[in-house]
């Protein structure tokens, strides 16, 4: 988020300094796709390279420092760090994003989602992966709690999550597995910080079918970012285009969806039916 926000501005620097990507590229002695890739958060920004950028652009005194301390930000690691052997560019991008984000509205059609999840519902999840070895996937059930922490914090995150009937019942483990699950999430849909709706078989067909996604939102200036996963990539949008599209299928979703009290009556059904 640090890069994003850096790089944001290294690029309204650039613009207000009046000057091209090939006369920036110049004073650095680099390529003009470098400078392209760094203010497009395709690369992390040098230190060295960050403050020849200021000398160039003119920022001086605390400005200068804000940046550059940005920089340094940008290039640390997060907690993630130690399951670096289990995330791709696209995982890291994810806890990133709930790092940060003010708010997370989360649409899932087939699964709980992770920030939700029990550990043995996460652990009989990961046994349907034939090829994870038992120690990766142990590993992996361990980042998902990891995860869980961000709602934790002294301000969480707001939390809007639409959840597909069938997520929740498509059996995951053992029955007990699924009323522990069942039973987390009647408990938590009583925290301030979660809304959880349930959108049920008969809401429907509507345009977010077949499709998971997270919209993430923040104080300030940064702009929405939605993020999506498939079987073999993940990969995060924030054109105003993509966001607008995804916003409006998520409203329409949570618009079919039961509301609060509703959805937590539904999820007491079944895990009194369970």
């Amino acid at each position: 988020m640090q890069r994003r926000r850096l790089a944001a501005e290294l690029h309204r620097l650039r613009a207000a300094s009046e000057k091209t990507l090939d006369e920036v590229a110049a004073y650095l002695e680099c390529s003009p796709a470098k400078i392209s890739r760094i203010e497009n958060n395709q690369v992390a920004v040098r230190i060295q390279d960050a403050r020849e950028l200021l000398d160039l652009y003119g920022v001086t005194d605390g400005r200068r420092e804000e940046l550059l301390q940005m920089v340094r930000e940008a290039r640390a690691k997060g907690w993630w760090s130690r399951y670096a052997d289990l995330l791709d560019e696209g995982g890291e991008t994810l806890l990133s994003l709930e790092e940060e984000a003010a708010a997370i509205q989360i649409y899932e059609n087939s699964l709980v989602t992770g920030l939700l999840q029990t550990p043995a519902y996460a652990r009989a999840y990961f046994a349907a992966w034939p090829a994870l070895p038992l120690d990766v996937a142990e590993r992996r059930v361990e980042l998902c709690l990891d995860r869980q922490r961000a709602l934790e914090r002294a301000n969480p995150p707001e939390l809007t999550v639409v959840l597909d009937e069938a997520a929740l019942r498509r059996s995951v483990g053992s029955p007990a597995v699924m009323r522990e699950q069942l039973a987390r999430l009647a408990d938590a849909s009583a925290q301030p910080w979660l809304t959880l709706l349930v959108l049920p078989f008969e809401a429907g067909p509507h345009q977010a079918m077949g499709f998971t996604f997270r919209i993430f939102e923040f104080t300030g200036d940064d702009p929405k970012v939605v993020y999506t996963e498939m079987l073999n990539r993940r990969c995060s949008l924030d054109s105003a285009e993509d966001v607008g599209r995804y916003t409006a299928a998520f409203q329409q979703v949570r618009a079919r969806a039961l509301d609060p009290a509703e959805s937590r009556r539904f999820i007491e059904g079944l895990l009194d039916a369970t």
